[in-house]
Formats: C-alpha cells, sequence, structure tokens
C-alpha cells in the first residue's frame, strides 16, 4: 500500500495521496511570491578578513538541543561530544587531521573541539552541533539577528580555526594545586 517512497501528504479518506498540492491554485485563494534580492550577512561582510571561516550550528538526531533528555539514553553511546566538521582544503591549510583538538574562535569567544576531517562540509564552511553545554559552542556565535525573521543568526558566524595539540591532555599539577589544559595552567 505504501509503495517505495509511501503516501504524499495530505493522504484523503479513501487512502489516495496528493501527488502534487497545488496544481491549479492555492487552497486558499491566489499565491503570491514576494521578492527579495539576496545580500550577504553583515557578520561576514564585516569580519571575513580576521574570520575567513563561517560556522554554522545545528542538531544530529541522536540528540535534541542541549540534550538534557537525550544524554541519559543510550543515544550517548551514539554521539558523545560535540565534533568540528572541517572541508578537507580547509584543514590542509591550518595543519589540521581529523582527531586533532582545534581552537575555534571568533570576536566574541573561542571553544576547543576534536577535529573531524570531511568533505560532507563546503569549503569555508565549518559545522558543529550545540547538544553539549560544557564545550560552549555558542561562546563563538554571532549577536546579530536575521532581518525577516528576526530570529538570531546560528547558522552564520563568523570564525577561524587553529590546531592546539594533535591529541586533547589534561594533567593535574598536585604540588601546584593547578591544572593544565592544552598547555595553559589554570
Amino acid at each position: 500500500r505504501l509503495g517505495k517512497l509511501g503516501l504524499q501528504w495530505p493522504v484523503k479518506e479513501d487512502g489516495t495521496d496528493t501527488k502534487i498540492l497545488h496544481q491549479k491554485e492555492f487552497k486558499l485563494g491566489k499565491g503570491r511570491l514576494k521578492y527579495f534580492d539576496w545580500k550577504e550577512s553583515s557578520e561576514i561582510e564585516e569580519n571575513k578578513k580576521d574570520y575567513p571561516l563561517i560556522l554554522t550550528t545545528s542538531r544530529v538526531l541522536a540528540h535534541y538541543n542541549a540534550a538534557t533528555m537525550t544524554r541519559r539514553t543510550k543515544n550517548i553511546k551514539i554521539v558523545d561530544e560535540d565534533i568540528l566538521l572541517l572541508h578537507p582544503n580547509d584543514a590542509k591549510n591550518r595543519e589540521l587531521d581529523t582527531g586533532d583538538i582545534a581552537r575555534l574562535y571568533s570576536g566574541r569567544g573561542e571553544v576547543s573541539l576534536k577535529v573531524e576531517v570531511t568533505d560532507r562540509v563546503k569549503e569555508g564552511v565549518v559545522f558543529t552541533t550545540f547538544h553539549f553545554p560544557e564545550h560552549m559552542v555558542n561562546m563563538v556565535t554571532g549577536h546579530g539577528k536575521d532581518e525577516e525573521t528576526m530570529c538570531a543568526e546560528y547558522k552564520v558566524s563568523s570564525v577561524e580555526v587553529q590546531k592546539i595539540s594533535n591529541q586533547f591532555k589534561t594533567e593535574v599539577s598536585t604540588e601546584k594545586n593547578k591544572v593544565e589544559i592544552l598547555g595553559k595552567i589554570v
């Protein structure tokens, strides 16, 4: 009954689906397209010299938002940290490999994340999730908002990425009663 691709919504009471929703007219009358010229985000234009990469943040299937509930499930075995996805050309230019720890920074802040080099992101774009608040990814995102929707521009933040180390290293010094994280005494 469902076939290879399932049924296209809306489905009528007799079980037939709708192949094309608006064939002759829109359900509520004539549709109207309002055209707006595309323009680059001011975030990118103002910061591209010092922060040439575009950070976009989102979710992955295993977790929802800050993962306050999904981290208490077996989903934590699927995704257990936020990882920075970086295009191979961007990684090569910054001498980064999968597994390295990178400093992701903007004019607003910085965070350290493990790198995954992949062609799943476009060159010039880096991606990470925000499921693990302890990584504080939003420290680097912009303060701007979309002019039409007034939503925060979490998908467009100017950033740069720098290699910190080949492997995450945390050492506790009992003598000094201080913690060394990524080569810095805290």
